[in-house]
């Protein structure tokens, strides 16, 4: 098997279906995400939608904490952080690192009805094949290099 973190490194780099959840919502939200360079989620979220509704700083917040649950049919990787929407020249340079693992042609609305956001993360787990939980350091997580095939485990 594989590092952990270069598995969990894999699986968020957008090939697999996305689920957020924000605390104070009711459900999770199916999303569309990408990883830009240093393994920070980016998430591609309709403007004015559910998910960019719950990611609305409340109170003087900044930025609001979210849950990343990715898997394929033998693992899943939870991360957690805090999520920040991008605007200009930032939401432009990531539209550019979201496109090139998952170049969703939304991305070309991204400031007129699509919104990018970033997770700065701050935990790691990740569940393998054999149901074992385990908490990757979220230094390793940053510096693993997803896995060029399109399995993460082997």
């Amino acid at each position: 098997m594989s590092h952990p973190a270069a598995i969990a490194r894999t699986l968020v780099c957008g090939h697999h279906a996305g689920i957020a959840q924000v605390p104070w919502a009711k459900s999770p939200f199916r999303v569309r995400h990408a990883v830009n360079s240093v393994g920070r989620p980016l998430l591609l979220v309709r403007a004015a939608g559910a998910l960019d509704q719950a990611l609305t700083p409340r109170d003087g917040d900044e930025d609001i904490a979210l849950v990343l649950a990715v898997g394929d049919d033998r693992s899943r990787v939870w991360i957690s952080g805090w999520a920040s929407v991008l605007e200009g020249l930032a939401a432009r340079a990531a539209a550019l690192e979201f496109a090139e693992t998952n170049p969703a042609g939304d991305l070309l609305d991204v400031g007129r009805g699509f919104r990018l956001y970033r997770l700065d993360v701050a935990e790691v787990r990740l569940q393998c094949p054999a149901g074992h939980l385990t908490e990757v350091d979220a230094d390793d997580y940053a510096a693993a290099e997803p896995e060029v095939s399109s399995s993460p485990v082997r």
